[in-house]
This record gives C-alpha cells, sequence and structure tokens, in this order.
C-alpha cells in the first residue's frame, strides 16, 4: 500500500515554494539599499542653468531701464549665485535724454543678488556725447557697481576723446553725471589744431 499525501497539501506546498522562491529572487534584484538615494558632491562650480545670447534689462523704480545687459552666454552657478558671462555688452542708462554709456569685455561675472558686474579683458567704456566725439575708455579690468551708478578699476586706464589721449592707474566713473576721477600716474597728451 502507498502512501500519497492528500492532493490539497501537494498544491498547497507548490503554490508556498512557489511564492519563498518569488520573494528571494524579488529580493536578490531589488535590495533595500537600492532605496537609499546616492550622495551628490556639491560642486560650486556646477552650473544649474545657462542662456545662449541672454538679455536683462533693469528697470528702476519708475519703469525706465537702468541697464541693459546682453551675453553670448551666461552661466548661473549654484556654489555663489553668481552668473559668468561670456562676451557682455552691458548699456548703462543715465537719467534724462544723455546718451547711454556701453560697456563691453570678453569676461564678467554677475555677483549674488546683481549688486556688482565684474568685467575682464580687453574692456572698454565709450560714450557719445551730443555734438562731440564719442569717448572711449579701455582697461583690463573693472568693476560696475549698478545700484550705484558707479565704476571703478585699479588697473591701468587709457582714454581717447576728441583729439588727447590720457592714461591713468585706477579710475572711478560715476554714470548719472559722466564724472571721471583718475587716481594716479596721470599723463595726458593732446593734438593741437
Amino acid at each position: 500500500m502507498k502512501l500519497e499525501p492528500p492532493r490539497y497539501l501537494v498544491k498547497g506546498g507548490l503554490v508556498l515554494l512557489s511564492i519563498a522562491i518569488a520573494l528571494a529572487v524579488g529580493y536578490w534584484n531589488i535590495r533595500p539599499t537600492t532605496f537609499v538615494p546616492p550622495v551628490q558632491l556639491e560642486d560650486p562650480l556646477q552650473p544649474d542653468f545657462f542662456m545662449i545670447n541672454g538679455r536683462i534689462t533693469m528697470l528702476g523704480p519708475d519703469g525706465t531701464p537702468t541697464y541693459h545687459l546682453v551675453s553670448e552666454r551666461a552661466t548661473h552657478l549654484v556654489g555663489d549665485d553668481s552668473t559668468r558671462l561670456e562676451q557682455p555688452n552691458l548699456t548703462y542708462f543715465r537719467e534724462g535724454d544723455v546718451e547711454p554709456w556701453t560697456v563691453t569685455a570678453v569676461y564678467g561675472r554677475v555677483t549674488e543678488g546683481g549688486d556688482q558686474v565684474l568685467l575682464q579683458e580687453d574692456v572698454v567704456l565709450q560714450q557719445r556725447l551730443p555734438g562731440q566725439l564719442p569717448r572711449r575708455l579701455t582697461t583690463s579690468a573693472l568693476t560696475v557697481f549698478p545700484p550705484k551708478d558707479y565704476a571703478e578699476t585699479d588697473q591701468h586706464v587709457r582714454i581717447e576723446a576728441a583729439r588727447h589721449v590720457t592714461t591713468a592707474t585706477g579710475m572711478q566713473v560715476y554714470f548719472n553725471d559722466g564724472r571721471l576721477i583718475l587716481l594716479s600716474n596721470v599723463r595726458g597728451q593732446h593734438e593741437a589744431r
């Protein structure tokens, strides 16, 4: 006489064995360690966005433009909340109907909050005055403070206007009234008619 287990026990045993195998395979493929988020390294030079041919216009309290910034590429950095600029072109409007200043450079950086625009390499400031030839200032570095309508440098400066050339070391520029203050080593050359 052969003893066979009841069919319901055989079927139940097979179902339990199948469930145990499925759980083991599932645990093997989906380990609890995969639910832990990966560690992300903070890179201060990691950009969070960039713009190609970006244009930014800052408006004053009365809605008139105070400055207009165009850049071939602007890259915002997460670490210091600054924006790096390539080929920036800044048009700085003055009060009234007076012609604006234009400032160009190879590179620039806008600091956190937009309080400073640091320009580097071949920085050129230019202003067209009514009835006069343009005034052109060149330097290797310039820091513009848009909220203060002011810019400064401690680098060598060359100023070309009408028929004279002035060189100096260090300069302060007040955009609203067009005032320039040359800080040291000032030399001028004037061409007589």
